[in-house]
């Protein structure tokens, strides 16, 4: 009989580990310790059962070094692949499971494919070219074919020395051709930084970019034929928020481009080369959520039903079929300030909060 007990409590034991899910939110926090290199730690929030469990602290880096940028996961877009790196917005790899850095060179994310991550890469004294790094050997190798090209589209660049900025054409062994002498003028008025002008390639010779005014305030979608050397306007886009300006072409559902222009998205149909405001992006099959910042808050949605509202950025809003995160703001006027996460569990339906200083960036769910 206390055998038999025993192999009882070994069975329940084991079908509650096998039962047992975590799903960790990965969240970067500033080193306020560490201000000079830009300090940052990496940490994962688990969720055991749908219950918040506590959070451990993965991995501590440095932002800069030598007064540049070294690890960066606090500027650009992060991806999480395989359930395990983390790729920063600047390049750099990071093993979440083996808890270092893999990578600390940079490049843009290209694509990750298998085993390789794959980057392109602008040098200023070795010019452009593609390379990978590979998971299994940690080797990070310059792709030497010069035939290779992953990247849809052609070697089209903005001149920016004066405004209006030039857009010109460098066409393999052929000297360059000036497609637009007025391709705009990059908010040349406006104060601060100026952000970078994407060029989004719908085909090997056509591409979208924006037109932008003088400030900041306006401007139009242009779409441009390389073989035409024909261009048109779908629309245009304009916000007076006070909030810095960036501009984002990114895929869409259903073939459409969506655009990014301070607190607005614009959803672009290439083909039937229309442009419309939208109220809603739809983050996945479950979630969807409010663009435009009202005073009461971007409202979030479960499959249509409204969950509440928050102040957040839209890029700190991420989910899984089980959770949904967001880095809860206060407004006063024009400043904003964190009020720590906040995550709304599916299996309660109902929003909790989580005490979390100085975030930096929140990266994405991991299932372990």
């Amino acid at each position: 009989m206390k055998y038999l007990l025993h192999i009882v409590l070994f069975c329940s034991l084991l079908s509650f580990a096998q039962n047992n899910t975590t799903e960790s939110l990965i969240v970067v926090h500033y080193d306020e310790s560490n201000k000079a290199n830009l300090g940052q730690f990496i940490y994962r929030y688990n969720f055991v059962n749908n219950v918040y469990a506590g959070r451990d602290q993965i991995i501590s880096i440095n932002g800069r070094k030598d007064n540049k940028d070294f690890v960066r996961c606090d500027k650009g877009e992060n991806t999480l692949y395989k359930n395990r790196y983390l790729i920063s917005g600047i390049g750099n790899v990071i093993d979440l499971s083996e808890k270092k850095v893999v990578y600390e060179g940079t490049g843009k994310l290209v694509r990750c494919s298998n085993d390789s991550i794959i980057f392109f890469v602008n040098d200023i004294f070795k010019g452009k070219y593609y390379a990978y790094f590979d998971l299994n050997t940690n080797i990070y190798s310059e792709i030497k074919s010069l035939t290779f090209k992953i990247i849809l589209g052609q070697d089209v660049e903005f001149d920016r020395r004066k405004s209006p900025y030039k857009l010109e054409y460098f066409p393999i062994g052929k000297p360059k051709v000036l497609l637009m002498d007025d391709a705009g003028h990059g908010g040349v008025s406006s104060v601060g930084n100026k952000a970078d002008i994407p060029i989004f390639w719908l085909d090997g010779n056509t591409f979208l970019f924006p037109n932008i005014k003088v400030t900041d305030l306006e401007g139009t979608i242009v779409k441009y034929n390389l073989l035409t050397k024909t261009s048109k306007i779908l629309g245009t886009f304009n916000s007076t928020a006070k909030i810095p300006a960036t501009y984002k072409l990114n895929n869409g559902s259903n073939s459409q481009v969506e655009f990014y222009f301070k607190d607005k998205l614009y959803i672009i149909n290439p083909t039937k080369e229309t442009m419309l405001i939208s109220n809603y992006k739809e983050v996945d099959s479950f979630f969807s959520i409010e663009v435009e910042v009202k005073p009461t808050g971007r409202g979030v949605f479960y499959k249509g039903k409204d969950i509440g509202k928050n102040h957040f950025q839209l890029n700190n809003f991420k989910s899984t079929p089980n959770f949904a995160a967001i880095v809860k703001e206060i407004v006063m006027g024009d400043e904003a300030y964190q009020q720590g996460l906040s995550v709304f569990n599916v299996s309660k339906m109902k929003w909790e909060n989580i005490d979390a200083e100085d975030v930096a960036s929140l990266i994405g769910w991991i299932k372990k």
